[in-house]
């Protein structure tokens, strides 16, 4: 009984870091795009820069380039943050199937005791079996 809930808890558990390492790897992959954005728009920035001289094109590059840096330090922010919940989740995994695994040693271990403790029973009662017979016997 408590070992099924111990089961159904560890259950639980490896589902939520799933769903946490799978909103990491996307924050992750959504970081990836801004940083390639950035460069790009950086590039694009630069050549423009040293072909024209047309200040509105380069201050919109810039004022892009700035909404991006800001969009990377959110997300930079939205990652590291993910990364603790999925280091967290990934804890109380560990420690739930530590907790299970000690509920079924301690059922394995009963179990032997229950079987030892049958077939000392049942070695009484061949004994008994046996001197019965004996006496009956004579």
């Amino acid at each position: 009984m408590v070992l099924d809930y111990r089961k159904l808890i560890e259950e639980r558990l490896q589902i939520e870091l799933s769903h946490a390492e799978r909103s990491l790897e996307q924050a992750k992959q959504v970081l990836f795009s801004y940083e390639r954005k950035k460069s790009s728009c950086a590039g694009e920035l630069k050549r423009i820069e040293e072909r024209e001289i047309n200040i509105d094109t380069a201050l919109l590059y810039r004022n892009y380039l700035k909404e991006i840096r800001i969009k990377i330090s959110e997300q930079k922010d939205a990652v590291a943050k993910l990364k603790i919940d999925a280091d967290k989740k990934l804890e109380e995994l560990l420690k739930a199937s530590k907790k299970k695994k000690i509920l079924e040693k301690i059922k394995e271990k009963d179990r032997a005791t229950y079987v030892m403790d049958q077939e000392k029973k049942e070695r009484i009662i061949m004994d008994e079996t046996g001197i019965r017979k004996y006496q009956i016997s004579m």
